[in-house]
């Protein structure tokens, strides 16, 4: 029995936007139209692919295997009409990304919006392993992942390397390099275990044999920022994630471990590098990478 094209593009539409209503903007349709169709597609083969009345709809198992075989069909379609000479990039087309990582996020869509001005794009924020889950869930289209857990059917291009600095209130007299044994004898401010900033917090005291005193949990880069700046204790943070505040001073440390370092990654479904835009995503990620090294070494 033929698929019909029509439908899936339907579905396609609805499990990328996870609701009715946007998917039918983004094809210029009704949602009764719309959602016809999705429902003449499930009637025609006997089989549910969506769960739920109200958005973030759900996909059944069989919602997330057709979406993946979507994407494929679809980001061909979209490479043979660059080989006959049509748009390269689907300037309909959205481009969902996760991310742990925001400030490098934002400057990568800086970048990608230069080189595609017309991209639609959401970005959900979340921490490294929850941004993986996304990833491999088929709820985001590309992860900018800190230190990701390598999986076999995904690729991975470095984007940035960053260090792990001191956040100390702007009252208190601290050295400066700021030394780990002191550090340990602070309220030291955290983030959840899941946390890759956290993990890269134990290996660096593991390495030196150390064990901070006090270690108090907050879940967000904000919360931390705020506790500091009330002078609760201090925190660890990657370099780029501390942005200016008067409050707050940001101290080196005094380390030559490479436990201070993090890579962060452009990660994506390795069969979805055909697809035009995450091909010129993928080129916009290398080019940042190699202006951030050439940046580094003057």
């Amino acid at each position: 029995m033929n698929v019909n094209l029509l439908h899936l593009r339907s579905f396609y539409a609805v499990a990328n936007e996870r609701s009715v209503s946007k998917a039918a903007r983004r094809l210029n349709i009704s949602q009764p139209t719309l959602s016809k169709q999705i429902k003449a597609l499930e009637e025609r083969h006997k089989i549910k692919l969506l769960e739920g009345r109200r958005p973030p709809l759900s996909l059944t198992p069989a919602g997330h295997a057709l979406l993946e075989k979507a994407e494929v069909l679809f980001g061909t379609a979209n490479e043979i009409d660059a080989i006959l000479g049509a748009a390269a990039i689907d300037s309909d087309r959205l481009l969902r990304v996760g991310t742990d990582s925001p400030p490098y996020a934002a400057a990568f869509l800086a970048a990608l919006t230069a080189r595609v001005p017309q991209l639609h794009f959401r970005v959900t924020i979340a921490n490294a392993s929850q941004t993986t889950d996304l990833l491999m869930n088929a709820q985001i289209d590309l992860g900018i992942i800190c230190e990701p857990i390598i999986q076999s059917e995904y690729s991975y291009i470095p984007l940035y390397v960053d260090r792990l600095v001191a956040i100390v209130p702007a009252t208190w007299n601290v050295p400066e390099p700021i030394q780990l044994p002191y550090i340990v004898e602070q309220t030291l401010l955290v983030r959840e275990p899941t946390s890759r900033t956290l993990a890269a917090i134990k290996r660096l005291f593991a390495e030196a044999e150390l064990v901070p005193q006090r270690l108090v949990e907050l879940h967000t880069r904000e919360m931390i920022r705020e506790a500091v700046a009330q002078g609760l204790g201090i925190s660890l943070m990657f370099e780029k994630e501390c942005p200016p505040d008067s409050r707050i001073r940001v101290v080196p440390i005094d380390s030559t471990s490479l436990a201070l370092y993090a890579k962060g990654y452009l990660a994506v479904r390795t069969e979805h590098q055909r697809i035009p835009l995450i091909r010129t995503a993928l080129e916009v990620g290398r080019a940042m990478l190699d202006s951030n090294v050439t940046e580094a070494r003057r």
